[in-house]
């Protein structure tokens, strides 16, 4: 079956194949997510995936990147805040990647080289977007009471959920509210009954480091406008109270679109397992994967822990 929903068919992929295992239709399910986008020019593959865009916004000129540019925009006028904090979101990730053996990228950079890169979307620059990269991910899900026959060290999904909010960008109230974020992640925290406090760590869909905060605090994990200052604080560093992207982020691991989803849960699963080696966070019970589609199309929210 092949599951295409843009950036987020990785984590659509998953929520089928739970959905299907758990209805008893099926009994175990390979996950494959991989892409090829270096194959073409990088002004082809943005359009391409502009193509996601409705035909009005699209004609006007709208992109992805152009659509981060304005949440950044909206998001220090409305807060107060300085791109250089935005900016951070990279430094972080970046730093994580250079402890990631699967990252795009395995190399820090500082703030300095970043304000000075090449502008991509005023006020976004180079490294404030992901690269444009190849890969693939791969997982099994299986019944629960199989899966000691596979492996001793399983994971569990506790909880997954999926929402699709109007992808008309021009009709929504704020670009700074995510609808298909907060909802999928809502449904997931009262499917599963956890708390955002339960969680130890998250995976989240950084296509731009502005989304990282701005999903962050959509998803619940922080108050409105107060998400760059957990980022400040280090509450979201490898190290902190709640890692975000311990392993680079789309910012630094890459964003092999179809890939992107499935890799989320694979570094959940070698988190959960104490296998992330120099980027292992400190509490790492139960992780949260956020998987977007488009420019919050559709998002998958999922909660992971040990499996006992």
């Amino acid at each position: 079956m092949r599951v295409d929903n843009t950036s987020g068919s990785g984590g659509s992929a998953i929520y089928i194949a739970n959905s299907m295992i758990k209805s008893g239709y099926v009994n175990t399910v390979l996950i494959i997510g991989a892409e090829k986008m270096t194959s073409v020019p990088s002004r082809r593959s943005t359009s391409i995936i502009a193509s996601l865009l409705s035909e009005r916004e699209r004609k006007s000129g709208l992109t992805l990147p152009s659509l981060a540019a304005f949440m950044a925009k909206a998001y220090m006028r409305e807060y107060g805040v300085g791109m250089e904090m935005i900016s951070s979101v990279a430094v972080k990730n970046h730093r994580n990647g250079a402890l990631n053996q699967y990252a795009h990228f395995q190399k820090p950079v500082d703030l300095s080289d970043i304000m000075k890169s090449k502008i991509i979307a005023d006020p976004l620059r180079l490294y404030d977007f992901c690269p444009v990269s190849d890969g693939a991910a791969s997982l099994i899900l299986t019944r629960d009471d199989m899966a000691q026959s596979f492996t001793g060290k399983a994971v569990k999904i506790r909880g997954i959920s999926s929402y699709s909010s109007n992808p008309v960008i021009s009709e929504r109230k704020s670009l700074l509210e995510i609808d298909c974020v907060k909802e999928a992640s809502d449904k997931v925290f009262k499917e599963t009954g956890l708390t955002r406090k339960d969680v130890d760590f998250a995976e989240v869909h950084d296509m731009s480091t502005i989304l990282e905060i701005v999903e962050s605090e959509n998803i619940g994990f922080f108050e409105k406008g107060s998400g760059y200052m957990a980022l400040r604080d280090g509450i979201t560093e490898i190290s902190g109270e709640l890692p975000i992207n311990p392993s680079g982020g789309l910012n630094s691991k890459g964003h092999p679109i179809g890939a992107t989803g499935v890799a989320q849960a694979c570094e959940v699963y070698q988190q959960i397992n104490g296998l992330a080696g120099p980027r292992q966070v400190k509490r790492h019970e139960v992780g949260f994967t956020l998987n977007m589609a488009g420019f919050g199309n559709n998002a998958v929210a999922g909660i992971y822990e040990a499996f006992s």
